[in-house]
């Protein structure tokens, strides 16, 4: 019920908004495929992303102007479209069913009232800890630097577990105790399960 009220209060002129941002990451995606290999464009597609989304998100958080918070939401169901659009394409292992189940969880949880869901907050600290790993994936693949990675590497463990465990912990457990309706967190609950394995496997890689 909650998932088709969901659905019903989406307005045409948002679901416009949404596909002209999945637009513009397929043609940013193919612009950089044409200049490196596919897996390298994703990843500085993403990283393109992260790093929009994470000022959409604080400006957001500074400002409280709600058409900020709308054009996070736009820019972010794009990408997370495009991205599960690539992962069906082109990912033939498991991993790209969690990749599918994260990104269409993340829109619906988008969706939700930011003051009451602290989107605004998960977001930019989500997309924050995300961005030193597309520069580990880019000097892993591309052999460079390997003392700078070795430092990146741990940049992004410290990041990545100290954001995801104590900080978004909290925003979850802050939820959960508030909200009267739990099924847009209990929803991404596994993305967030998922981001404690991630956690594990960073850690084992250093």
């Amino acid at each position: 019920m909650a998932a088709l009220a969901t659905i019903k209060s989406i307005h045409p002129m948002g679901v416009m908004d949404s596909f002209v941002s999945l637009m513009g990451f397929n043609q940013f995606h193919h612009f950089l495929n044409s200049i490196m290999e596919r897996n390298m464009a994703n990843n500085f597609t993403a990283l393109g992303h992260a790093g929009g989304s994470s000022m959409m998100a604080l400006g957001y958080l500074l400002t409280g102007n709600t058409k900020l918070y709308y054009f996070l939401k736009k820019f972010s169901t794009g990408y997370f479209l495009y991205d599960t659009i690539h992962s069906a394409k082109y990912l033939k292992h498991p991993l790209s069913t969690m990749y599918m189940y994260h990104h269409l969880s993340t829109i619906y949880y988008l969706h939700q009232n930011p003051e009451i869901y602290k989107t605004g907050q998960i977001m930019f600290l989500a997309e924050l800890s995300n961005i030193p790993s597309y520069f580990v994936y880019y000097y892993l693949k591309s052999g460079k630097n390997t003392k700078k990675l070795k430092m990146l590497k741990r940049l992004q463990f410290y990041m990545y577990s100290f954001i995801r465990l104590p900080i978004l912990s909290y925003y979850a457990y802050d939820v959960i105790k508030n909200a009267d309706n739990r099924i847009p967190v209990l929803t991404t609950l596994p993305v967030y399960f998922m981001g404690l394995i991630w956690t594990y496997s960073l850690w084992k890689k250093l």
